[in-house]
């Protein structure tokens, strides 16, 4: 083991025991929330930001993202107070419902890790020859690209997209024009 799976053992050790402090029903609850904001998020962004780009002086990208993240802490936000209801009727035994909270926390804490890792790769960080050094690295790393795999199936524009950006850290192509009035055309 490297420094890097200390690393990861490390902070997988510690969405264990914020899991167990949580117990299984509240972490449930909270990865519900986080699935549906993502899912709220992309759903419905494109309304939102539809509403919103007059705010923006109709740059309907920035406000479509905006409205993307609104809307995710918004159920984020929701699903928190549902959290803090929930919590004092839960009458679970209460050392399976915070093992199995700790196992939850372990599960959600790796997820983190792989899409925090698949942006470190954008910046080839941590070396090649560190990642095939370390224990832990490859399997966590691709774990969110193959989960979206099999989410999304092999004909999905996203999986696409995921795979461009993400996976082989290369930035969309530039294709910009500015109005002639300037004089100038930007074409990359």
């Amino acid at each position: 083991m490297i420094y890097i799976d200390y690393i990861i053992a490390l902070v997988i050790l510690i969405g264990f025991l914020l899991g167990f402090k949580d117990g299984l029903v509240r972490k449930i609850i909270g990865l519900a929330g986080l699935a549906l904001g993502v899912l709220f998020a992309i759903e419905f962004s494109d309304e939102l930001g539809r509403f919103l780009s007059p705010v923006f002086n109709d740059e309907i990208y920035f406000s479509n993202t905006v409205s993307g993240f609104i809307i995710f802490f918004l159920t984020i936000l929701i699903t928190s107070i549902i959290k803090r209801i929930v919590h004092p009727l839960d009458k679970v035994n209460r050392f399976v419902n915070q093992f199995l909270g700790g196992l939850t926390g372990s599960i959600q804490i790796i997820f983190f890790i792989s899409g925090f890792l698949l942006f470190l790769n954008i910046f080839n960080i941590p070396s090649n020859d560190t990642r095939k050094d370390s224990l832990l690295y490859n399997g966590i790393s691709s774990l969110v690209p193959n989960t979206i795999d099999f989410i999304l199936g092999d004909n999905s524009k996203t999986k696409d997209i995921f795979k461009e950006y993400i996976e082989e850290g290369e930035l969309p192509p530039v294709n910009v024009e500015l109005p002639d009035s300037i004089g100038v055309k930007i074409t990359e």
